[in-house]
């Protein structure tokens, strides 16, 4: 609730959190009834809510139905319990996966069903299919996403096409 460094951990939330994700100066929790919080740096919109105000508690981004999450530099991403892969903040390169370079001031659908698994990094974007399929998108200067290219990709593009078993 405040802006104070802590040199200590401090409690921000006392129960019923089941996953965490950390960002570049951002954070993302999931609690167990399937509601996405975010809470600080919020200058490209990555923490969902609609606006682009910095937040120093817990906002509540999605009531119901998230099974997990990812926070980037500048943009976070989540899977519904229904597999499809939403996506929030800077689409600087395309990270986003939506077809555009657009801020997103709150989550837009990028896949619409079977994912099982995202990984963000700096500005790249990785998710992982039910048939095993290993999908990438966003910045490729130095071949980060594995495509045999440098080239940026703002829709994903598929890397490996079964057998992956986990990513980060």
């Amino acid at each position: 609730g405040t802006a104070i460094r802590q040199t200590s951990p401090v409690e921000v939330v006392n129960a019923n959190v089941t996953k965490v994700s950390g960002g570049n100066w951002h954070s993302l929790f999931l609690k167990n009834d399937g509601s996405l919080w975010a809470m600080g740096y919020n200058n490209a919109s990555q923490l969902g809510d609609g606006t682009t105000t910095d937040r120093h508690s817990p906002v509540k981004v999605v009531d119901a139905n998230v099974s997990a999450i990812a926070a980037g530099y500048y943009h976070s991403l989540f899977l519904k319990a229904d597999g499809s892969l939403w996506a929030m903040g800077h689409n600087g390169y395309g990270r986003l996966g939506d077809g555009t370079t657009a801020i997103r001031r709150e989550p837009v659908k990028v896949v619409d069903a079977d994912v099982v698994a995202v990984a963000a990094g700096n500005n790249h974007t990785l998710y992982l299919k039910s048939d095993g399929s290993l999908w990438a998108m966003g910045w490729n200067h130095v071949g980060q996403l594995g495509d045999g290219t440098t080239t940026d990709r703002n829709a994903s593009v598929r890397i490996v096409d079964s057998g992956v078993k986990t990513i980060a």
